[in-house]
């Protein structure tokens, strides 16, 4: 973290100024580059400067270094903001004891039509955002990939698909505890001109704060679409059972790929307290039955 000195009272003083490190090459997020090797450099154009130290609580950790993966396998400092894929592409990835915690937002995709930010998080990984998190920022593309047994928590909005083509697959957990959901928008109002996929996998949690019922369903733009698989579920606290059946019928809430209620359940007695959205089950009896079908028609024609 960059520091600066302050007179006070005739002694100096520690004071703590933002700044914007880079990442140089692939490597563990301890890493700090002697100029040649991975780690993190304080200049974000990496002129070959050695670093001084980790980004720190003030500052913003970029990474962007031709498509660089940075590892997190241990509880980090907190940094302001996380940057990844600015004018370059960059991948973290946050592993088992892993803990990544930004005070204000991460950006997975940030800058650039060409560059993509991952964000990939491990069973057992933690990644804790103060503020907004979002995937495919101007114009770039983003990936957030939360595998089983990992866990990202959000204290705002999720804006997803501002503007470029942001994928989400959520097999572990994602909680939101404020804020709103935006797929191709950044105010949950208006489309931004990108779109976001959004998987919630087999076993996977997306646990949203709130979404918008204003007219035309605009926290899913057209384009944009949440998909349910397997297991999977999608939950709101408080009654949002009318409203999530709209998004579904509108064609912006599937399951198992198919857009509508066809395939999907929206109810508040899956999680009581919560409106949960979550696919069908194939009811064990026509299963058994159709399959006992099959063996008598097997039968016969021996």
């Amino acid at each position: 973290m960059a520091v600066a000195l302050m007179i006070v009272a005739g002694a100096s003083v520690e004071q703590s100024e933002a700044a914007t490190f880079r990442y140089r090459l692939s490597g563990d997020w301890t890493a700090v580059t002697d100029g040649t090797s991975a780690g993190w450099g304080l200049n974000p154009n990496n002129d070959g400067s050695p670093g001084a130290g980790l980004p720190g609580a003030s500052d913003d950790a970029r990474i962007n270094f031709g498509n660089n993966t940075v590892s997190v396998t241990s509880a980090v400092p907190a940094v302001n903001r996380v940057q990844i894929g600015v004018d370059e592409s960059g991948i973290v990835v946050v592993e088992n004891g892993g803990v990544l915690t930004a005070n204000q937002d991460v950006l997975a995709g940030n800058n650039n039509s060409n560059a993509t930010g991952t964000l990939i998080v491990n069973d057992g990984g933690v990644v804790d955002v103060g503020r907004i998190l979002w995937a495919a920022n101007n114009d770039s593309n983003g990936v957030i990939d939360v595998r089983a047994g990992g866990t990202i928590n959000a204290a705002n909005h999720f804006w997803w698909g501002v503007t470029g083509n942001a994928t989400i697959d959520v097999a572990g957990t994602i909680n939101q505890t404020d804020g709103i959901l935006g797929l191709g928008t950044s105010n949950a109002s208006t489309p931004s001109g990108g779109t976001a996929l959004v998987t919630i996998q087999d076993g996977g949690l997306l646990a949203l704060n709130n979404i918008s019922g204003a007219a035309g369903l605009p926290s899913i733009q057209a384009g944009s679409l949440i998909d349910i698989e397997g297991s999977g579920e999608l939950t709101l606290p408080g009654d949002f059972v009318g409203l999530l059946t709209d998004y579904a019928n509108a064609g912006k809430l599937a399951g198992a790929g198919v857009p509508g209620m066809t395939n999907l359940a929206i109810d508040l007695t899956r999680n009581p307290g919560f409106t949960t959205a979550y696919v069908i089950p194939e009811p064990a009896g026509l299963l058994l039955g159709g399959m006992v079908a099959a063996a008598l028609f097997a039968a016969r024609r021996r």
